[in-house]
């Protein structure tokens, strides 16, 4: 691999690891206009994928759709429906996300740019140089979170219906009837009530949230080895096209 796809292949793994994260970090390094709409970005991607994160899997070509068995489906919708309640998402957005991004931010701004594998022999933490560039940088970005989460919690309300029907069909294409049944059967007792209703909502807990916070350190040292590999298995492949942020810079340039 030549060193001009060895850049576009770091580059592009940087502006696309641990969404809000590495997003933090570019900001500390260029605190303006570009850099808060990677922040934004980053934090989108948080918001949509956070509770869906200790299920997820490779993305791949999505599979023929096969409609679904009628009663299949009936007695599904009538599950998701408690596991994904009306309302969930807009509870999730405007209460739990401020929280954890907040508390992710805390812990990221206690350490070096080293302990994340980035140049910088000043040792001084991302709080610090994140201060020097921006004395607002705190409150601005408790300010984003906060309106991104009021605002992203009324369009995700929106979809919630969407979202809704979707692992309905999904429910009933992965499981059978008598096991449908019986998930409706145990969440109509108080105990499956309970657990059906807050489900979602533990993955924003803050037991959670901090497992998640203190892993983020030990997965950004093992992007080095990661991107070795990335750069061999990729090394026959002409180098990517520019990121997105790129062309809105140049945009934003000409404009």
């Amino acid at each position: 691999m030549t060193p001009e796809h060895q850049r576009h292949a770091r580059e592009g793994m940087h502006r696309r690891e641990l969404g809000g994260e590495a997003c933090y970090i570019g900001m500390v390094a260029a605190p303006d206009r570009q850099a808060l709409r990677r922040v934004a970005k980053g934090l989108l991607a948080g918001i949509i994928l956070a509770p869906a994160l200790p299920h997820a899997v490779p993305a791949r070509a999505a599979p023929q759709v096969v409609a679904a068995d009628p009663a299949r489906l009936t007695t599904a919708e009538k599950v998701v429906a408690k596991l994904v309640p009306q309302g969930i998402y807009l509870r999730i957005m405007r209460d739990a996300f401020p929280q954890m991004m907040d508390a992710m931010i805390a812990r990221m701004s206690g350490m070096t740019a080293a302990d994340l594998d980035e140049k910088d022999k000043s040792g001084k933490t991302l709080e610090q140089l994140a201060a020097e560039k921006d004395p607002a940088f705190r409150e601005r970005m408790t300010i984003m979170t906060r309106v991104m989460g009021e605002e992203m919690g009324k369009v995700m309300d929106k979809l919630e219906p969407r979202v809704r029907a979707a692992v309905g069909k999904a429910f009933a294409r992965r499981f059978t009837l008598q096991q449908l049944s019986d998930m409706d059967v145990f969440f109509a007792t108080p105990s499956g009530a309970a657990f059906a209703k807050d489900y979602l909502l533990t993955f924003m807990d803050p037991e959670m949230l901090q497992e998640m916070s203190a892993s983020m350190p030990e997965m950004m040292r093992a992007m080095p080895e990661i991107m070795k590999r990335v750069e061999k298995e990729t090394a026959h492949l002409p180098p990517p096209p520019k990121s997105e942020g790129d062309t809105d810079t140049e945009v934003e340039t000409k404009q």
